[in-house]
């Protein structure tokens, strides 16, 4: 069940996120609520979140370090010099936290740096899935979902394959800005395995990402959009209006001068929409609003969603802050040679009513395995 912590809808999301594996634990849930109370502002955030981690870590509480670390990591831009650390520490103590037996880490040769790969091996696979994030995602956050609800165990017949694309973790580190044409890392790591084809899984603005290499790449078999969305802009113009009339256009000097100001006053503002902004100009490797926007506009499936021809799986919620909650009706019509399409949306009743279920995972993952398995 999704919970309150903070009563701020940004920071409660995040933790809910990234401390779903102990949400029954009532240990744990006091020290969450106490470092709870104590956040005031994002420099707090980062400062208990950092200070209750380096003592799980001491205790030998490997993988709630690494949660907590993951949490101190969040809020904190590529060119803030604590991130390094942050960073370091948290998949370090990630993986302490597991055993890596049946695990390979590979690194795929991608332009000039590479994407981090994990695969699940199975010697007796006789299909692939590919599962990848979206706009904030790490490797290690997947490792945890397929490990946390037993896709191994239950998808017996797969080869699993996890993957960080451009813009994404470590493979943002190696100098690769996000690429709306998903499809290009995607068939690069089909290419890596030499697979004919595969099931693709992309989770947040994955959803999107998934699709859109679905679209382009034939030999992907089955999609699952976890969750749906529309198009990237529709998460940043969802809190932040006025950017949708510039979106994609190639704007003038005075354009580009007004758009500069008028996001430098609504960023001062709020800073849950500071956060998005200057995080989407990280992973797109952008310096101004302008450029993001122009950016941005890039992000999107328009005349395209006739192409997608596979079994798809789409996956939404009535209470999303990222997505507006009739986006998954929309994409079903606008698949019209999908070859079968499968909805599933969650209400406040069913629970699951978040982003990607935050908070209800448990009422999804059998869902996913069950189509996979079909």
């Amino acid at each position: 069940m999704y919970k309150n912590y903070t009563n701020q809808e940004q920071f409660d999301f995040q933790i809910n996120r990234f401390m779903e594996p102990y949400k029954s634990d009532e240990n744990v849930q006091q020290i969450i609520s106490s470092v709870a109370s104590s956040i005031v502002n994002l420099e707090t955030w980062y400062a208990e979140w950092f200070k209750v981690a380096k003592k799980a870590e001491g205790n030998g509480q490997f993988g709630l370090a690494s949660a907590f670390y993951q949490l101190a990591d969040f809020y904190l831009l590529e060119k803030d010099s604590r991130k390094k650390q942050t960073y370091e520490l948290f998949k370090k103590t990630y993986y302490n936290s597991i055993s890596m037996t049946n695990i390979d880490l590979v690194e795929v040769p991608y332009e000039n740096g590479y994407l981090p790969t994990a695969v699940f091996k199975n010697d007796h696979a006789k299909e692939t899935l590919i599962v990848h994030g979206g706009f904030d995602s790490y490797l290690e956050e997947l490792m945890r979902l397929m490990i946390s609800y037993d896709f191994v165990e239950n998808l017996k017949s797969y080869q699993i394959i996890l993957f960080e694309g451009p813009g994404q973790g470590q493979a943002l580190r190696t100098g690769l800005p996000l690429d709306s044409e998903w499809e290009k890392p995607v068939g690069t790591i089909l290419d890596y395995f030499n697979l004919e084809n595969a099931d693709l899984m992309g989770m947040s603005l994955g959803g999107y990402l998934s699709a859109r290499a679905a679209a382009f790449e034939p030999r992907i078999k089955r999609v699952v959009l976890y969750d749906v969305m529309l198009n990237m802009s529709e998460s940043l113009t969802m809190k932040v209006p006025y950017m949708r009339q510039y979106l994609g256009k190639n704007l003038d000097m005075r354009e580009r001068k007004l758009i500069e100001e008028k996001m430098l006053l609504i960023q001062k503002k709020d800073k849950s929409i500071d956060f998005l902004v200057q995080k989407a100009k990280d992973i797109l490797k952008v310096k101004s609003s302008s450029d993001l926007l122009e950016k941005l506009g890039k992000f999107n499936m328009d005349g395209n969603w006739d192409k997608i021809k596979q079994d798809v799986l789409l996956i939404g919620g009535t209470n999303d802050m990222y997505v507006p909650k009739d986006t998954l009706a929309k994409e079903m019509l606008l698949m019209e040679n999908a070859r079968s399409l499968t909805g599933k949306l969650f209400t406040e009743s069913s629970g699951g009513e978040r982003h990607c279920q935050v908070g209800d995972k448990e009422l999804i993952m059998p869902f996913i395995i069950q189509f996979l398995q079909n």
